[in-house]
């Protein structure tokens, strides 16, 4: 029997396992009379421009102005992308999505005038504003941000077309998104049974972790040879989003792409390039797991559509959905009463999506705009690999819950580098839990291996993709064409590098740039490897009952973006100026590595 079948749609899910964005907007017709009270709004603006300076009040009516108005606008952008997410194909959120981009970018010009004028004002001005108003102070962070990309801004008119081109310039981004998420096909395929099956993003993973490596090597071959049919208009696609940067990057006077990408979290470049070169200096984890999986497998050697079949293979463990909300309930109560209960509202509360459905955007993640409850898209099938995602993107949710609580909107999200701390803390939580409540041989091998997995995927191959897009940026920077073949070529070496000699790379695998979402978000990827290494040092110190633990990381989830990324996180005891982090997470994957050769 096809086990898989034919998705259903959005109507045929329970709305109980459907996320309720009508906590946002009740209809679509109160989305449309806020997106017309944003257009007033924006026609106010104007009436701001030059006073800014006069005094501390004028500088505190503006800034409350703007933050009422970016409020409604990330209510307006939230809503409509979590309803374009539903379904990919629906043309109406389509067209809600289009016009929230337009008007945002609209909002960047019209507002484009902020940051110059405060710029130009007088050395200890703002300062002295800050010193006699003490509701003013609240924004001094903000401020000193401001102050600090003084280098990297324009004169007025120059910031206005930088704001106006925004839209345009998302072009790649958008391409690629409708491309991968409602257009790409990838066709059937015979599973173990003789049935034939479709193969998605969603169902991927599932048939990558089938027992019958024909299956595997099929849906690999369905899932490659689809992007193979576009790998000129792929490249084309990513070339133009390093293009996007290029530019942006040059009129701001920036050195490079990546500078400008970590200026704006005030992250130093060392800290990149110290996930490269520690990563690189600790490749024997990965190569010891990859000759253990070969030999557990009885492979002449791991191809890459050998790198998701589970390797405790005498059971075949199921979570039904709410089976994994107990197990992560009961791993997080390690957090403390209040994060129990406000997790169990979200948990309850339509905050969740679960279910793949027909059109539904692949993957799982969290969202949250200012002023309301987060929303998690999933696509859950019930494997161990959903429970952690569940967890950890509940990790997200309770991050940015506790931020818009603690927060006023000026603090109310928090930097990327931040981001994956909170989500992947969640996950070292629940290995612990799951390690000590289960004492199935298989269930613990599992979770060795998922953690081992983990470890890999998020460390590891988050660093060779970082390495790769600076690899890219740099070549593009130096006039280099990024042609598919040189593009594949780097990729293939860095593969085969990462994962040693018991590792087979495929020519297939080398066009693997071309299907990662997070390569449109340039920069992006090296700090799950932080977020990760962090997460297991802080998860670390909390299991270990260090005294100052708890409240230290509870204090880091309510900060948003009030202070920077590296000081919230050092204050929350961990530094990721340092090395030791990335190399103790590597030490660790060999300790993990012990115990499932010893339970084997």
């Amino acid at each position: 029997m096809n086990t898989y079948g034919t998705l259903p749609t959005r109507n045929e899910i329970d709305s109980r396992h459907k996320w309720t964005l009508e906590d946002l907007y009740r209809t679509d017709a109160d989305w449309e009379s806020d997106f017309t009270s944003v257009e007033t709004l924006l026609g106010k603006v104007g009436a701001y421009r030059d006073t800014l300076g006069s005094s501390a009040e004028a500088l505190l009516d503006w800034l409350r102005f703007a933050d009422e108005l970016n409020v409604i606008v990330g209510r307006l952008g939230n809503y409509a992308f979590r309803r374009y997410d539903e379904n990919t194909t629906n043309t109406l959120y389509q067209g809600m999505m289009d016009r929230v981009l337009s008007q945002h970018a609209r909002l960047g010009a019209e507002t484009a005038w902020v940051v110059p004028e405060l710029l130009a004002l007088p050395d200890g001005r703002i300062r002295g504003f800050i010193d006699e108003s003490a509701e003013l102070a609240m924004y001094a962070h903000h401020l000193d941000e401001v102050l600090r990309m003084k280098p990297h801004t324009l004169e007025t008119r120059e910031e206005q077309l930088l704001a106006l081109s925004s839209d345009a310039m998302n072009a790649a981004s958008s391409i690629f998104s409708m491309f991968n998420d409602a257009d790409i096909r990838f066709g059937s395929i015979v599973g173990e049974d003789g049935s034939e099956i479709e193969v998605t993003k969603g169902r991927y993973i599932q048939l990558q972790e089938s027992r019958d490596r024909r299956v595997r090597e099929d849906a690999y071959r369905a899932m490659y040879s689809a992007y193979g049919n576009w790998k000129n208009t792929l490249s084309a696609t990513f070339s133009s989003q390093i293009k996007r940067e290029m530019f942006y990057s040059r009129a701001r006077r920036y050195a490079s792409s990546r500078e400008m990408a970590l200026y704006e979290d005030n992250i130093p470049i060392d800290v990149y390039d110290n996930v490269v070169r520690t990563v690189n200096e600790n490749l024997a984890p990965l190569h010891r797991a990859t000759a253990l999986r070969r030999r557990l497998l009885s492979l002449d050697a791991v191809r890459p559509w050998d790198l998701y079949v589970p390797l405790a293979t005498e059971a075949d463990f199921r979570f039904p959905y709410d089976e994994a909300v107990r197990l992560v309930d009961n791993a997080l109560a390690v957090l403390g009463p209040e994060y129990s209960a406000d997790l169990r509202g979200g948990l309850a509360g339509g905050w969740i999506d679960v279910y793949e459905n027909q059109g539904k955007t692949s993957g799982a993640y969290s969202a949250w705009t200012y002023g309301a409850h987060p929303f998690v898209l999933l696509n859950y099938t019930e494997t161990l690999k959903d429970v952690f995602t569940l967890a950890h993107e509940m990790g997200h949710a309770m991050h940015s819950f506790y931020t818009w609580k603690h927060q006023p909107p000026v603090y109310g999200g928090y930097t990327i580098f931040c981001a994956e701390v909170a989500s992947t803390c969640n996950e070292m939580l629940l290995v612990d839990h799951l390690l000590r409540e289960r004492t199935d041989r298989q269930l613990q091998l599992q979770l060795l291996f998922h953690f081992i997995d983990t470890i890999r995927g998020t460390v590891y191959n988050q660093a060779l993709f970082a390495e790769f897009e600076q690899f890219a940026h740099a070549s593009a920077e130096q006039g280099v064409p990024l042609t598919v073949d040189m593009l594949g070529a780097h990729m293939a070496e860095l593969y085969q590098r990462y994962y040693g000699p018991e590792f087979l790379m495929d020519e297939d695998y080398a066009l693997n740039w071309a299907r990662i979402p997070h390569f449109y978000r340039s920069f992006y990827v090296f700090q799950y490897a932080t977020g990760l290494s962090a997460a297991i040092a802080l998860s670390r110190r909390i299991l270990d009952g260090a005294t100052d633990a708890l409240p230290r990381y509870l204090q880091f989830l309510q900060s948003g973006s009030s202070r920077y990324s590296i000081d919230l996180l050092r204050e929350a005891g961990v530094d990721m100026n340092a090395p030791q982090p990335i190399a103790a997470t590597a030490a660790l994957m060999d300790e993990l590595l012990d115990r499932a050769e010893a339970l084997l």
